[in-house]
């Protein structure tokens, strides 16, 4: 998957994607494991509702926080 090269606001908040396989089984989409920009989530959202098939309600984004301190 290639990310488009369009300026995007950077709010500084890291964001993954998360879809529904089953019932309640979450799974965090392999392209937004180690966090990416609310942008590039929003493209990986429309990539699996456009070419995987899913259901709206089976994908989110989730913000997470920057919990890791600089030593």
């Amino acid at each position: 998957m290639f990310f488009r090269n369009e300026l995007q606001v950077m709010d500084g908040k890291k964001y993954i994607v998360i879809e529904c396989e089953f019932k309640r089984d979450w799974d965090v989409i392999r392209e937004s494991e180690k966090g990416v920009t609310q942008g590039e989530a929003l493209e990986i959202v429309q990539y699996w509702l456009k070419y995987k098939g899913i259901d709206r309600n089976q994908i989110m984004i989730i913000e997470v926080p920057d919990i890791v301190r600089p030593r």
